[in-house]
């Protein structure tokens, strides 16, 4: 699936990237290798799921918490035809993270700097998105409330966890049911054996989220639906 050339784009990501989080603590991964496996390679197995290989020329996804911009700038090198959106709260991080896309001449990426709890009342994004992405952000009740108002209907939200899970999805359920958000597909794979089997969680948007959704800043944190 990654060819010779995408993967050269990759390893200059991974060049770029580490220049940059030498000066903003973006990763704990702070060698080529790391970074490689720990971050790109991590990201990746999202273009094997089906939802994300059925997007078209102009859909858009956001990536939430997008952090230090994984997953979210190897599928923008990846997927040229989509349009990539990294939202995150921390202004340094996208700051960083903008370089790093003007550095690789990144024409389908933009970023957005706010809390999901706003962003998501904000008609300019909340049921904008084909899918919504969120790597190590949230456990899966607040992820959901985070993501879901962002996903159009029958759209989906798609989750990076570890094999763990099993309390998490427990205690997601009322999530799941309020937020009309529905488990599709669970998607396995494997990176080497200092970082292990991981899964993607696919999640499908069947109706309309409730404008009570997202709840003020700090509330699905602290209160998490249950």
């Amino acid at each position: 699936m990654i060819d010779h050339a995408l993967e050269q784009r990759l390893h200059t990501l991974v060049d770029v990237f580490l220049e940059e989080n030498a000066k903003v603590n973006l990763s704990a991964f702070r060698t080529p290798e790391l970074c490689y496996e720990g971050n790109v390679l991590d990201s990746l197995p999202a273009l094997e799921i089906e939802e994300i290989q059925k997007l078209k020329e102009g859909d858009a996804l956001l990536d939430i918490g997008t952090g230090g911009g994984f997953p979210l700038l190897p599928l923008a090198i990846c997927l040229p035809h989509v349009r990539f959106v990294g939202m995150d709260s921390t202004q340094k991080k996208l700051d960083a993270i903008g370089r790093i896309v003007t550095a690789l001449e990144l024409q389908n990426v933009e970023l957005v700097c706010g809390r999901a709890e706003e962003l998501g009342h904000d008609a300019a994004h909340r049921a904008q998105y084909a899918i919504v992405t969120g790597r190590a952000v949230a456990p899966l009740n607040v992820l959901l409330e985070f993501a879901a108002p962002f996903t159009k209907v029958n759209g989906h939200v798609i989750a990076w966890k570890s094999m763990h899970l099993q309390e998490e999805l427990q205690e997601s359920l009322r999530a799941r049911s309020e937020l009309h958000c529905h488990l599709t597909r669970t998607h396995r794979y494997s990176l080497s054996k200092d970082f292990g089997e991981r899964q993607l969680l696919v999640f499908t948007k069947t109706s309309k989220t409730s404008a009570e959704y997202p709840r003020d800043i700090g509330i699905p944190k602290k209160h998490p639906l249950l």
